[in-house]
């Protein structure tokens, strides 16, 4: 039971920890904003995220459950896992994320959003804090966009010293087609992104230099209404890889996860619970 906690939790962490910035601080974040708007016009106040394991019992001592203030502005997300919590505020400003701030035990991470005139984002500002090392790491993401709003260059600036230059290459549609990471005038990394005939984002792709070919790292499928209704997730390095499969209500709000391997084996399924204001 707590392997399957403990593999759910290091999964939905490590979907999120991928470095493709096209898409984690464009797409992921727009998305995101696009869900919080469900939310706020179906006056959600609480959503509840209950875990279960293969055989469909509730994973003991897991819970995580998201609190939106009445003003909206606020929505407070508590992540409870083998007796430890953490608590993750994220701070909304005319229905757009600002601010996300997550403290655990002596660790606090914080990233800022600014925006510019077009409702783009335009800065990212990473800071961790670590009181018990008494140590403070920072990033910095300066975006620029061209005249038809797709972003050009971004400049990933760590410690106010380490910078890397991250190019962006439009397809022939044009879509976002490739990130191509430089420092000191060397390509160090190139992601590749590919898109469906509704130019949504189905694959993000990278070369694996052992392998020398290009893999997969994330796979994604679309209903009717837009939504991701399925998500592939390779690992680097293993032959294994994770399926995760959504389903929504006819109100848009997502009710259901399920994860799979690649033996089509269920590793955990998440439900979630909706209680409106």
């Amino acid at each position: 039971m707590m392997k399957t906690l403990s593999l759910l939790a290091f999964l939905l962490v490590s979907i999120h920890s991928q470095a493709q910035y096209y898409f984690n601080d464009l797409i992921s974040i727009r998305q995101g904003n696009d869900q919080y708007k469900i939310w706020r016009a179906q006056k959600i106040a609480t959503i509840k995220a209950i875990s279960y394991e293969p055989d469909n019992s509730i994973t003991e001592g897991f819970s995580v459950t998201q609190e939106i203030s009445r003003d909206g502005k606020k929505v407070i997300i508590t992540t409870q896992t083998n007796n430890q919590t953490s608590i993750t505020t994220n701070t909304y400003d005319l229905g757009v994320l600002k601010r996300t701030q997550t403290n655990n035990k002596n660790i606090s991470n914080k990233t800022d959003y600014s925006y510019d005139a077009q409702g783009r984002i335009s800065v990212v500002n990473l800071s961790t804090i670590d009181t018990f090392m008494n140590s403070t790491l920072s990033e910095i993401h300066q975006w620029s966009y061209d005249e038809y709003g797709a972003p050009v260059s971004m400049l990933k600036i760590k410690n106010l010293t380490d910078t890397v230059t991250v190019q962006f290459i439009k397809d022939e549609q044009g879509n976002i087609g490739e990130e191509k990471w430089k420092k000191n005038g060397r390509v160090i990394e190139s992601y590749y992104y590919y898109y469906n005939a509704n130019r949504q984002l189905t694959d993000i792709v990278r070369y694996n230099s052992k392998l020398k070919k290009l893999l997969p790292d994330f796979i994604y499928e679309y209903n009717t209404a837009n939504q991701p209704t399925q998500m592939t997730q390779f690992s680097l390095g293993s032959n294994n890889y994770f399926v995760w499969k959504y389903k929504y209500n006819d109100k848009g709000l997502k009710t259901e996860e399920i994860c799979s391997d690649k033996s089509k084996l269920q590793v955990g399924r998440i439900e979630y619970q909706y209680a409106a204001q």
